[in-house]
């Protein structure tokens, strides 16, 4: 435990105290199991403890001497915990505050005009009879899987995901995934990152998994998405260059709104024209799965869709902001973010869980934030970047200027 420098001892002890705490916070741990267990061993340390705990170690790293992206990462991870430990402390956070104090970002509602210009490109495009709704839940279940073929289809998707992701970065030899279905949870899938260079990722079936899903899906559990980032930041950061603050995943920290970033276009990354990616649907996958589909018009629906993505912020904002009730939420998600009554109840259950309320802006915000890095850094050298180094969404923005 003496060989790993004093501030990082510290910075994990309060991420596995806190974890005590809030259910969930951390994500993964794969340091030296003495600190796991010395935390696990003593009395929950009190909230108020706690919080002279997190001042004195933003103090501590404010005097040191450390390079500035370290400083960067390890401060806005601190202050993050510190928002935490308000909110246990009794403190009514807005939901604004709380995401600029965990997740370094500011959310705002997005404009329904947004939306609507979205649900009228979908209108236009949908085929068939009826409102847009009934005709995009009727689209989507020519892509629902048998219980049979969920496993060979993701495993196939899986396999391709990762060839295409070794030719953009080197990945250890040993690393591997797992993926095993689950059910009743608040997410569709989830990458548990176990260390030394594997992972589980877990789908659930709670509502029907989908083909036409799959390789966003994979992408974003696993490669290039959750499980690269984990293993080459493992590697670089914890393993080789000895930083012991690396050796944990917090979930409610800048490094999640980065690993989100990461996912959500991931996709993107390996199959960055469209028509490769139809190509692969129509040739291996679909095949596969059993499915006949009109794959250049699936491309042109996912991208209209795209124009939906901050339904679920807003609906976080109307829940837990305006208090406005659980059936008005699940409304204006159908509406505006076309959901079936099942999907939609599922997305509400995921932002009233206390861990994901404000965790719901990741997705969107992050996607955005790469976005406009991509436009003027290029994709491969800035995806590359955020991928293997612990960076924070403002060092995103400084380095490529936005807004």
């Amino acid at each position: 435990m003496s060989t790993y420098d004093p501030i990082a001892q510290e910075y994990v002890r309060l991420a596995l105290r806190l974890g005590r705490h809030v259910e969930g916070f951390v994500d993964g741990y794969y340091g030296p199991p003495e600190f796991k267990a010395e935390a696990c061993a003593e009395e929950p340390r009190q909230v108020a403890a706690l919080r002279d705990d997190a001042a004195r170690l933003g103090e501590s790293i404010a005097a040191a001497d450390m390079d500035a992206q370290r400083r960067d990462y390890i401060t806005r991870q601190v202050r993050a915990m510190q928002t935490v430990l308000r909110r246990l402390s009794g403190e009514e956070l807005s939901l604004s505050d709380e995401a600029q104090g965990c997740f370094d970002i500011t959310p705002l509602r997005i404009p329904e005009s947004e939306f609507e210009a979205g649900l009228r490109e979908l209108d236009e495009l949908l085929p068939g009879h009826g409102d847009v709704a009934t005709r995009r839940a009727q689209w989507n279940r020519q892509f629902e899987l048998p219980a049979e073929r969920v496993l060979p289809v993701l495993e196939t998707t899986l396999a391709e995901v990762r060839r295409l992701t070794q030719t953009l970065l080197d990945l250890p030899a040993d690393e591997g995934v797992e993926i095993q279905l689950v059910s009743n949870q608040p997410w569709s899938g989830y990458d548990w990152y176990l260390g030394q260079n594997h992972s589980r990722i877990d789908v659930n079936t709670d509502l029907p998994v989908r083909a036409d899903y799959a390789i966003d899906l994979l992408a974003h559990e696993a490669y290039p998405g959750h499980h690269t980032e984990h293993v080459l930041k493992e590697q670089r950061w914890y393993r080789q260059a000895g930083r012991l603050e690396h050796s944990i995943l917090l979930l409610l920290a800048p490094e999640s709104l980065i690993a989100e970033a990461i996912a959500t276009v991931a996709e993107d990354v390996v199959f960055p024209e469209r028509e490769q990616r139809a190509n692969w649907l129509r040739t291996v996958l679909y095949p596969l799965a059993g499915i006949t589909a009109d794959v250049g018009l699936q491309l042109r629906l996912e991208q209209a869709a795209e124009k939906l993505d901050g339904v679920g912020g807003n609906a976080a904002f109307l829940l837990h902001e305006d208090r406005r009730p659980e059936e008005e939420v699940v409304a204006y998600i159908r509406q505006y973010g076309l959901r079936t009554e099942k999907e939609a109840r599922q997305n509400v259950r995921f932002i009233r869980n206390p861990a994901f309320r404000a965790y719901i802006f990741n997705y969107f915000y992050g996607r955005r934030l790469l976005q406009q890095a991509f436009a003027v850094g290029g994709v491969r050298d800035v995806f590359r970047w955020v991928v293997s180094e612990p960076v924070t969404p403002s060092a995103i923005v400084a380095r490529y200027k936005l807004e």
